[in-house]
């Protein structure tokens, strides 16, 4: 597999990134996910604009190449040769000879960027597939989750604890009100009104959030952008999850509670899943 690191396409065992970027040592950088479906980049230009307001939230300087990125990620898509690819962008402050907590200003980002084959969403190829177990979680993260960091221990955290048992997705809650997923958004459907968590709890801005929304709007779907409950969510018709990545899935677990078992044919996320 070939990677794009500061300037370069370098094979993947051959590219180094120093263990003094600021990446490392304090997780002090910004990503974007973008996928590509045959070569077309989906969205691009809200991952761009989403990833500029990281940089600019953070106080990263842009790097050289910025302007460049749609380039750079077509010439990565070709020597990758994976018919659909999800494009992983990294930048962060860049490179400081002596470990601070406060960084040169004079520092020069540092920009990585790889792909991977993307599979096709498993519940395209069969909506019947058994949904998501998901478990919950009180949100201990930091409160700029609206900003694509790098520093992503408190999403992954106890994906890595031994005792609990391994899920699909950690549904995050804060105050008795579900805030989103440990890597994706959330919507519930109850009653054929779709719900889901507003912006101002300072949740991440998906770009697959946004576009369901807009599908939503355009189809004339009923839905609302609102606080969700702990007791809400339980009692949802549906549950389903929405990334770059999985695109839209339904959830069928959330600890050991069941969710409603509904003919895919006659669900909500199966009909926004075939509008996307």
């Amino acid at each position: 597999m070939w990677v794009y690191l500061n300037g370069k396409f370098l094979l993947q065992e051959e590219a180094k990134i120093s263990p003094l970027d600021r990446s490392v040592t304090f997780g002090d950088g910004v990503y974007e996910v973008i996928p590509s479906y045959g070569g077309e980049l989906f969205l691009f230009e809200e991952h761009i604009n989403r990833l500029e307001s990281s940089l600019s939230e953070t106080f990263i300087a842009l790097p050289e190449e910025f302007n460049n990125l749609i380039n750079i990620l077509h010439s990565l898509y070709t020597k990758n040769k994976f018919d659909n690819q999800s494009f992983y962008i990294q930048i962060s402050r860049g490179v400081q000879e002596i470990r601070s907590h406060q960084a040169s200003r004079t520092l020069k980002p540092s920009l990585f960027i790889s792909s991977q084959k993307l599979d096709e969403n498993p519940f395209r190829e069969n909506p019947f597939t058994a949904g998501l177990k998901t478990r919950l979680e009180e949100d201990i993260r930091w409160g700029r989750c609206d900003i694509k960091t790098t520093a992503l221990l408190g999403n992954v955290l106890s994906m890595h604890d031994p005792s609990f048992e391994v899920v699909d997705e950690i549904i995050f809650h804060r105050g008795g009100f579900v805030n989103e997923g440990s890597k994706s958004n959330l919507f519930i459907v109850k009653d054929d009104l779709i719900l889901t968590p507003p912006l101002s709890q300072n949740i991440l801005p998906g770009i697959t959030r946004n576009h369901v929304l807009r599908n939503l709007k355009k189809f004339g779907m009923k839905f609302k952008e609102e606080n969700i409950s702990l007791e809400s969510l339980l009692q949802a018709d549906e549950v389903w999850l929405t990334s770059s990545t999985k695109e839209i899935q339904p959830v069928s677990m959330i600890d050991t509670h069941k969710l409603p078992l509904i003919n895919p044919q006659e669900s909500l996320w199966k009909k926004v899943l075939d509008s996307f």
